[in-house]
């Protein structure tokens, strides 16, 4: 399998406030550590109040940090951390998770490999932030999360994969969500490049009465990834995403770029 496939898992993990979430179809192996800091701009124009689309603005912009550490080849542990500020200059550490992955099932065969992954994690805030002003950087959220990918890789470089799970909002109020994720690529020796489509739905949600009021959003979003590596265990990428509709998010566009660093264990590589 080609090495830029092998790093691809973690490009699209890129600091944003509504990422799609630090699970992959990829395993980084025994040993092996996989780091990601990024920068990511997020704006918006209108917010979706509720089902209904008003007149607002906002910016977020992140510096964010991904890891995934290789227990063995089939468990790692996936820690990320994003420190977030809005265009009132309101910054603060947000919300932080840490996972456990496991991929339960690899088959290889004539064309390329399946892989079926599960994981269990839970998203905290990392700090104290404040909840109180109008445009907030989060709701200081306890979320308990339950993710299943299936991937198959073929080996020409390209890739498909389909992600969904559960997600139980324990604090400050119980909501039930779901999501589902569908992803695309192609690896090549000098880029890598993707696509991706998330729908992400909350059950029984309300109806926001500021922005990021915390009521249970539901979204539609596209976007995409570019990688280049600049060595055999290093390189960079950039990215964009857009939401299309949903309720209690703002209909926002978000551009990201960041590092890719994989750190091998003494007796690897």
């Amino acid at each position: 399998m080609h090495k830029v496939l092998l790093l691809s898992g973690l490009l699209w993990l890129s600091a944003t406030a509504l990422a799609q979430g630090p699970i992959t179809g990829f395993m980084p192996g025994a040993g092996v550590t996989d780091i990601a800091p990024g920068y990511s701009y997020e704006s918006f124009n209108s917010y979706y109040f509720g089902r209904e689309r008003l007149p607002a603005t906002n910016t977020l912009q992140s510096l964010s940090l991904f890891i995934e550490h290789g227990l063995s080849d089939s468990l790692s542990i996936v820690l990320t951390a994003p420190y977030i500020w809005n265009a009132r200059n309101q910054g603060n550490l947000q919300d932080a998770t840490i996972a456990l992955k496991y991929r339960n099932l690899h088959r290889q065969g004539q064309t390329g490999a399946f892989s079926l992954i599960g994981a269990a994690g839970i998203t905290f805030p990392a700090a104290a932030y404040t909840i109180d002003s109008l445009n907030p950087i989060g709701i200081r959220a306890t979320t308990l999360n339950a993710r299943l990918v299936g991937q198959y890789n073929w080996y020409s470089g390209a890739f498909v994969h389909l992600q969904t799970g559960y997600d139980l909002r324990i604090l400050p109020d119980v909501l039930h969500a779901v999501p589902v994720l569908l992803r695309g690529g192609f690896g090549a020796q000098r880029y890598y490049v993707e696509a991706w489509v998330e729908w992400f739905h909350t059950f029984n949600s309300g109806a926001d009465v500021r922005i990021s009021g915390g009521q249970g959003a539901d979204w539609l979003r596209a976007g995409g990834t570019l990688y280049v590596p600049l060595a055999s265990q290093f390189g960079i990428f950039a990215g964009a995403a857009q939401i299309f509709s949903g309720r209690n998010i703002g209909r926002s566009t978000r551009l990201n770029a960041g590092v890719v660093l994989k750190v091998l264990s003494r007796g690897r590589g």
